[in-house]
């Protein structure tokens, strides 16, 4: 009898204590979820920007391949796909580093990445960034990413891979204000986009284009070649004129004193046959040429030298041009040169 009720104490304190753990439980918290359900979750939700940051922390925390293939998935359901191609490329690198145990592991991740980025391939968009040929080559075209973060240079020229949707490029140009660009893609667009560059202001702009030209200081430039100065272009044209004159003045002043020895066998007193008017007549005209040409050779001759010799040295900033008045007297009889000149 006394067995039974140490059994029947026994059976009552075991579901005292029982109960009593039961009712702890149901009070006690619910254990929360890991980073990794917080994350799907979101996803099956549609948070997924909350979710994709959630996970590249997660992965910087523990880099595990596995944490790698869920980013890629993020951004993919995402639809930010080119951005997806970037994490499934950054998961198959990865693969590749493991032992074979872990690829074992891995094997079904890696097999979904690599048929998902092939696919991926035939969708994303491209874009070419050009700019206007004189454009400066300090010229830099960055992109703010659309999850955030800091502004990511873009190469110009050359195709771009781009997630689907609105983007805005900044153009930044030294001395200048940044210009902005916005464009739309779909997947598997081509598109060719012209960035709009900053203007050149006269506050911010390019100082090799805007600023006042340097204006000259005589004191301290060096000396210029004017050239030849309207000065000794006159000396020359003279001194040809004059040359010319005197070899004329010779030349008939010869032929006149050739005609002398006709006239005095075909002349008696002032009858003459035909020969000697000939003469006659000849010697008059090569007399007046002669007695023209000559003085008129000599002045124009001389005045060219007194121009050449007299000429001051060219300034250092050009030379300044003459002015020359030339008049000659050739009436018979006489002959002479007038010259006026000033400077």
């Amino acid at each position: 009898m006394r067995c039974v009720l140490w059994f029947l104490a026994g059976v009552v304190v075991f579901h005292a204590g029982t109960e009593q753990a039961w009712a702890e439980d149901a009070d006690a918290p619910a254990q929360p979820k890991s980073a990794l359900d917080e994350a799907q979750a979101n996803i099956d939700a549609g948070r997924f920007e909350e979710a994709c940051k959630a996970l590249k922390q997660l992965y910087r925390e523990d880099p595990r391949p596995a944490t790698l293939y869920r980013i890629a998935q993020c951004y993919d359901k995402w639809g930010r796909i080119a951005t997806a191609a970037v994490h499934y490329d950054d998961y198959l690198d990865k693969f590749g580093e493991l032992t074979d145990l872990e690829k074992k592991a891995e094997r079904d991740n890696e097999e979904a990445a690599s048929a998902r980025r092939e696919e991926l391939e035939k969708r994303i968009p491209k874009v070419i960034l050009r700019v206007p040929r004189d454009a400066p080559s300090t010229t830099r075209v960055l992109r703010k990413p659309l999850d955030g973060g800091p502004l990511v240079p873009l190469a110009i020229g050359i195709p771009l891979p781009i997630d689907p949707g609105e983007h805005v490029l900044t153009t930044e140009v030294p001395g200048r204000a940044s210009s902005f660009t916005k464009f739309t893609v779909k997947e598997k667009d081509n598109q060719v986009v012209n960035v709009v560059m900053p203007p050149a202001t006269a506050t911010g702009g390019d100082p090799t284009k805007t600023a006042k030209p340097l204006q000259p200081v005589p004191s301290m430039m060096p000396a210029l070649d004017p050239g030849i100065s309207g000065r000794r272009v006159m000396a020359y044209t003279l001194g040809g004129v004059g040359a010319v004159g005197i070899l004329g003045g010779i030349v008939t002043g010869v032929i006149t004193w050739a005609q002398k020895e006709p006239i005095e066998k075909n002349c008696s007193g002032r009858i003459c046959n035909p020969t000697g008017e000939g003469a006659k007549d000849t010697a008059a005209i090569t007399g007046v040429v002669s007695s023209v040409a000559l003085p008129v050779g000599l002045g124009a001759l001389a005045a060219g030298v007194i121009l050449y010799l007299t000429e001051p040295p060219p300034s250092k900033f050009g030379s300044t041009e003459p002015r020359l008045r030339l008049r000659a007297d050739a009436s018979p009889g006489r002959g002479g040169v007038e010259i006026d000149y000033s400077f």
